[in-house]
């Protein structure tokens, strides 16, 4: 099975004109907004440019990938081709923003591609940051300074007029779902389609449930077999599609382990069931904790992860030993609530349907309530 970086290879000597944008190019530039492009951008250099224009910072190493890479991908290699190709090289990109903040938590970036009268919005998903992750935990109980961002970064866009598309991976998707929500009605009259790439839907309650519906038509959701984080919150009635993936199990995530088939996205007939099982247990732990408690469990396991300084994950494997006695005894200092919401998705998993009915049993602290809540 072939990759993004093979489609490159096999389409880069056609321009969107000869061939028309698809649904791989979408993937491709959200892999894209992956990337620190901030070398491209900024004084002394214009406030827009062009893939190939940036090829010489890009073979330099001056745009290093932002998330987790498998080895699934050279990804260093998939950003230099793509420059140096016509199909990529010649998008202007513009209005490129990275914003990370540790207190209150914010990770935020997006890019836009233009190619004739159309725009690409691509919003970055999670990057290596522990501010990042704590953000993704926190759109399960309310909206994010991230989701605020995208949407405004949507409504300036899309005012200067023009065609537009929008998309992400992971959190990306997220945020590219929650702008598109929240854009006027005139200027989502110009947007053609929001790709969800494997990225969770949005909390009940946390948008007008109408504009969420305007969306549902023009959404192409697009996840591998193994899909756990596309089923949080999942948006149904929209376009689905289920990607070939080379990765394995949770792996698959990965946006570079997705496959192609003849220059189209390689599809599967439908999701692996053990995914199917691992996301109804993560829903049933959802539904079975206040939003409340789930907020005091984000709060104090993010604050224990990064209790010896930590502000990446990489930190915390480097830190070794001793950090890891740090994020210990920082778990340990947690209140009840916290070590309880914790210990809930285990036992779901072991236990299954039975959890509800024994829960009573297995914390006794919570009464005679079939369920922990």
């Amino acid at each position: 099975m072939d990759n993004l970086r093979d489609y490159i290879g096999w389409m880069g000597d056609y321009d969107f004109d000869r061939v028309p944008f698809g649904e791989v190019d979408a993937l491709i530039l959200c892999l894209i907004a992956y990337y620190d492009l901030s070398a491209l951008f900024g004084p002394p250099r214009p406030e827009e440019t062009t893939l190939r224009e940036g090829l010489a910072p890009i073979e330099q190493g001056a745009c290093p990938f932002t998330a987790f890479a498998p080895r699934d991908m050279d990804y260093a290699a998939f950003l230099r081709e793509a420059a140096a190709s016509a199909r990529y090289g010649d998008l202007i990109l513009s209005d490129y923003e990275d914003i990370a903040r540790a207190d209150p938590p914010l990770q935020f970036a997006a890019v836009s591609f233009r190619f004739g009268d159309f725009t690409f919005i691509a919003y970055r998903g999670t990057d290596l940051t522990l501010a990042g992750w704590r953000e993704d935990f926190m759109i399960s109980f309310t909206a994010t300074e991230a989701q605020t961002l995208a949407a405004d970064y949507a409504a300036r866009r899309t005012a200067r007029g023009g065609r537009f598309r929008l998309g992400g991976h992971s959190k990306g998707g997220n945020l590219a779902l929650f702008a598109a929500c929240a854009l006027s009605e005139e200027a989502w009259s110009r947007v053609e389609t929001v790709y969800l790439l494997d990225s969770p839907g949005l909390c009940p309650g946390m948008m007008d449930e109408a504009r969420v519906e305007r969306v549902k038509p023009r959404a192409v959701a697009i996840d591998p077999v193994f899909s756990v984080v596309g089923k949080l919150f999942e948006l149904d009635a929209v376009q689905r599609r289920v990607a070939k993936s080379s990765g394995f199990s949770l792996l698959q995530h990965s946006l570079g382990s997705w496959g192609v088939d003849h220059g189209r996205l390689a599809q599967a007939k439908a999701h692996d069931p053990a995914s199917r099982w691992i996301d109804e247990v993560l829903r049933q732990w959802i539904d079975g904790i206040p939003q409340e408690r789930r907020a005091l469990f984000v709060s104090e396991l993010f604050d224990a992860l990064s209790a010896g300084g930590a502000v990446t994950l990489a930190d915390i494997l480097k830190a070794g030993p001793a950090g890891f006695r740090a994020i210990l005894a920082g778990l340990l200092k947690t209140s009840p609530a916290v070590k309880l919401t914790a210990a809930e998705l285990p036992m779901r998993a072991l236990l299954g349907e039975s959890y509800d009915r024994l829960a009573g049993r297995i914390f006794p602290r919570e009464g005679n309530r079939t369920s922990p809540r």
